[in-house]
């Protein structure tokens, strides 16, 4: 298992990697894995090299539904 890409801003970090599920290829699976202040916090799975590297992106950058908050974060409405 080799890490594929890496992101990092702030105290998060996300790592891509692509996980070898049999000979064929097409079988592969981009695990993302999340950290925050080094610390795992979640791992997922995706089909695809795009789907990991975005989620991976949203994360660090606290954007979208993908990108998971700790329970002791504040979240404002406005």
């Amino acid at each position: 298992m080799e890490i594929y890409s890496e992101f990092m801003e702030g105290d998060r970090k996300a790592t891509v990697t692509r996980l070898q599920r049999s000979l064929d290829r097409k079988f592969d699976v981009w695990e993302v894995a999340l950290y925050v202040q080094g610390k795992p916090i979640q791992r997922t799975t995706c089909a695809n090299e795009p789907d990991a590297e975005q989620l991976a992106e949203d994360f660090v950058q606290g954007l979208g539904p993908s990108a998971p908050t700790l329970l002791n974060e504040h979240v404002s409405n406005g």
